[in-house]
């Protein structure tokens, strides 16, 4: 996505729905052994977006890492914030969410409809990042007031809304930076790093005759996570 003239399965044309497909040799990741197909398709899409974004983040052990949204990129996000050794809070709406938050690894739960997701980190002491995951523009932008001095605010979400953020909430020296993805190799290392740790996606599986009631679901937001096609 960094390049402007990229040419993408799936974004640039069609035909990845396929069991066999002929791609550039540079856009190959190798699934290590030991890591099911079923789990490497999600991880190559919103795994790599949020390992990659995370371990590029300036976050180290021990630090608040705060993700916004549980769903498809979230529960990943809040995994590998886990596994890196941060203090991870999940912030998202509705008490029903807590105990996944914390099965994925999360220390500390917001719960949105109680308290805005600023207080609720100010509360906590700050966050030194927030990964924005769901794709809703007051949501993210109710978190910068939760940032730290210096704290930075990550979007991996694609909001259709302008985000709306006071200049002078930024004075402190926060900022705001978003997250394309990564390449074949950062790719690699998200497989690699996850079949190490047992970072796993959660996904509903549709057969390659189901590809439409599959495409439907997704676009209807149906699915919690992540939807994924399996031949044969």
């Amino acid at each position: 996505l960094n390049c402007p003239n990229a040419k993408i399965t799936g974004i640039s044309h069609d035909g990845g729905y396929a069991e066999y497909v002929v791609v550039p040799s540079e856009s190959v990741a190798r699934i290590p052994d030991g890591l099911d197909a079923i789990d490497a398709g999600p991880l190559l899409c919103a795994g790599v977006t949020t390992y990659n974004s995370l371990r590029n983040s300036g976050a180290r052990p021990g630090d608040t890492v705060a993700v916004q949204g549980i769903g498809g990129l979230g529960h990943l996000g809040v995994q590998y914030a886990a596994k890196m050794g941060f203090r991870v809070v999940a912030v998202s709406s509705g008490p029903e969410k807590e105990e996944l938050a914390r099965q994925l690894g999360a220390h500390e739960y917001i719960d949105t409809k109680k308290v805005s997701a600023d207080e609720g980190l100010q509360k906590l002491g700050g966050a030194d990042v927030v990964l924005a995951t769901a794709p809703h523009s007051a949501a993210i932008a109710s978190t910068v007031n939760g940032l730290k001095a210096r704290g930075k605010l990550l979007i991996v979400a694609a909001p259709h809304e302008p985000i709306s953020v006071n200049p002078f909430a930024l004075l402190s020296g926060k900022t705001i930076a978003g997250w394309p993805s990564g390449s074949a190799i950062d790719s690699e290392d998200t497989m690699s790093f996850s079949k190490l740790t047992g970072v796993r996606p959660r996904v509903e599986k549709f057969s390659f005759d189901k590809v439409e009631e599959a495409f439907a679901r997704v676009m209807e937001n149906k699915v919690r996570f992540r939807a994924v096609l399996v031949p044969g």
